[in-house]
């Protein structure tokens, strides 16, 4: 037989009063039942889907809470003797999920732009050593599509000032990485810049489409039907009057490609 220590209509209101007073928004909550060794039922709180919760504690001898974010992990088991008890490792729960949910998720953006910014490279890529010859076509190159980038984004002087620190890194590499290495090298480069400027995926799209474009002559795109991505997430890049826009949104029907580095392709 069952039996019920779900909360007192008068402790449900202080669980309410406790999350304003914590900063939360009770809307944001909504109350369920666990049943726990077979023959208790307590009352859990849930945020929102029910990633994070409090799973109020039976008072039973041996009982205990959870709590989903702990302090330093995942889950934590407190065993409360009263109710006041109990209301201290609320609150100390209430300040935990205050500083997830404000938490920022770098790898989930990381992840994100890594889609934009193509599929893994062939596994057939040659790994061959950059010619001086072309490490400063591309170093002509990556200076053009700074450029392109402060006269479209018009970015902040910081904001710029870094974007030329990644792209003098990466042109540097040029010099010393082979080809393969570097373009890992430059597709974990504009992943950075994307997420530290707050790129939108379609721009993010089209400034990798851009950096393509002016460095045509050594990488070519290989089509990976299987990582076909929504149209939505990819960008056509306007070449008007020869000039490639980073703004310019459509439709886009062929597969991702995955960008390949072709050693040797210039004639110097």
């Amino acid at each position: 037989m069952l039996r019920r220590y779900t909360l007192l209509r008068s402790q449900a209101n202080r669980v309410y009063e406790l999350l304003r007073q914590g900063g939360l928004e009770p809307a944001e909550f909504s109350w369920g039942k666990e049943e726990i060794g077979g023959n208790l039922v307590v009352s859990r709180l849930n945020y929102r889907d029910g990633t994070y919760y409090f799973q109020f504690s039976s008072h039973e001898v041996n009982a205990w809470c959870t709590a989903c974010p702990g302090q330093f992990r995942s889950l934590d088991y407190e065993y409360p003797k009263s109710w006041e008890e109990q209301e201290g490792v609320f609150n100390k729960w209430v300040q935990h999920l205050k500083r997830e949910i404000a938490a920022s998720d770098p790898w989930g953006e990381l992840a994100k732009y890594k889609v934009v910014f193509g599929p893994e490279l062939d596994g057939e890529t040659v790994n061959e050593s950059i010619s001086a010859c072309e490490a400063e076509q591309i170093i002509q190159g990556l200076a053009r599509l700074a450029n392109e980038i402060e006269r479209q984004l018009m970015l902040s002087e910081d904001k710029m000032a870094m974007v030329c620190a990644k792209f003098n890194y990466l042109a540097d590499a040029a010099r010393w990485q082979k080809s393969r290495d570097w373009l890992y090298t430059a597709i974990g480069l504009f992943v950075t810049v994307a997420v530290t400027l707050h790129l939108p995926e379609t721009t993010a799209a089209a400034l990798w489409q851009l950096f393509q474009n002016e460095l045509s002559q050594f990488i070519h795109v290989v089509p990976r039907e299987a990582l076909a991505m929504p149209k939505s997430r990819l960008v056509v890049v306007d070449e008007r009057a020869g000039q490639s826009s980073i703004h310019q949104e459509a439709s886009y029907t062929s597969s991702p490609v995955a960008p390949s580095f072709i050693p040797g392709s210039l004639r110097c």
